[in-house]
């Protein structure tokens, strides 16, 4: 059902994807699960977002730590996160670009090799010195290549001073350019022995600690947190989107009005599952409980007393009639208020 569910968000299916992680949630009897999932799916985005809409999956990363350091489980936090992914992937889906780490490790280099042949792209003493905790001892054979990288970085940043955020179309450019020498390094499995993360010379350790001597922002705790999150070897591949988006995020926070934040479409959308999360919460926890009758009141009640601040919307239930699996569907409920037209939440 992870998979299931991982699949259905990123079709940007909203409705089966809020019924898939409420099943979860209750039949698993924990929050861990769909953690690793919006985590993964947080990645996912990263692979081909862009600088004009970088900003909304920069919120989306806050809301998703936000859930896994919250003590409580907030239902309707949780479907409003679920929203906000399914209309970033249901854009991708509408208008697909180019994914990062999908092109050939020769077309890559052959891309990025102008930035390392530049013979300006050099780290000055300051900055040596600066680095020093993530670059690796003199003596190491990467020592060279690791201050050729930062240089490349550092750089590539600083072309933007001189750019307009009315030049998109550079900016982007610019942006993408540091992502692909971001996925090219991570490609090549350079070996760093750095002070950043002693216990593991991954390749990975060394972007995060340049990026965490760059900023000082939130977005980049954010990000380092969820992939940082119950981390093992096996989650390596599936975070890499994470990495990648640190790109484009550096250039965003120097640009930050290039970066569109939710369209007014897009927030209508976001702002009526706020409103109907709890209603939803109820239809498709009464379809659960009949089709698993061994889930007890006492279990169901505790989850619903979770849901702090959440106003029971009594003229506003949602017709749902996406299957939760091939054997179950929750069907439409006969209403009994004065709204005689009930709406569907669709996207």
């Amino acid at each position: 059902m992870n998979n299931e569910l991982f699949t259905s968000i990123c079709n940007g299916d909203i409705q089966n994807s809020i019924l898939l992680s409420t099943k979860i949630l209750f039949l698993n009897d924990s929050i861990e699960t769909l953690e690793i999932v919006y985590i993964d799916i947080c990645s996912y985005i990263g692979t081909f977002i862009s600088l004009l809409e970088i900003s909304k999956l920069i919120d989306i990363y806050s809301s998703t730590k936000l859930i896994i350091e919250q003590d409580k489980i907030v239902i309707k936090d949780i479907y409003i996160l679920i929203t906000k992914m399914c209309i970033l992937c249901d854009i991708y889906n509408k208008h697909p670009r180019s994914k990062c780490g999908n092109m050939s490790i020769l077309t890559l280099k052959n891309k990025i090799q102008p930035l390392f042949d530049n013979s300006e792209m050099k780290l000055s003493n300051n900055g040596i010195i600066r680095f020093e905790g993530v670059i690796p001892p003199y003596d190491n054979e990467n020592y060279s290549i690791s201050l050729k990288i930062i240089a490349i970085i550092i750089k590539t940043i600083k072309l933007t001073d001189d750019i307009s955020v009315d030049d998109s179309d550079k900016l982007c450019e610019i942006s993408n350019n540091i992502r692909l020498v971001i996925d090219y390094i991570l490609r090549k499995k350079y070996k760093f022995e750095t002070k950043f993360y002693s216990s593991d010379n991954d390749t990975t350790w060394f972007i995060w600690g340049i990026f965490s001597i760059l900023y000082e922002d939130n977005v980049f705790n954010d990000a380092f947190f969820l992939y940082n999150y119950e981390y093992k070897k096996k989650y390596r591949t599936k975070r890499l989107g994470l990495i990648w988006s640190l790109g484009i995020i550096s250039i965003y926070i120097h640009k930050k009005d290039v970066s569109k934040n939710w369209s007014t479409k897009e927030q209508i959308v976001i702002n009526k599952m706020d409103e109907i999360s709890i209603n939803l919460y109820n239809e498709i926890r009464k379809d659960i409980i009949k089709d698993n009758p061994q889930l007890s009141e006492k279990n169901i009640k505790n989850y619903v007393e979770k849901n702090d601040g959440l106003d029971f919307i009594i003229n506003y239930i949602p017709i749902v009639n996406i299957p939760i699996t091939s054997q179950t569907t929750v069907h439409n409920k006969n209403i009994t208020s004065d709204d005689t037209n009930p709406r569907i939440i669709s996207y």
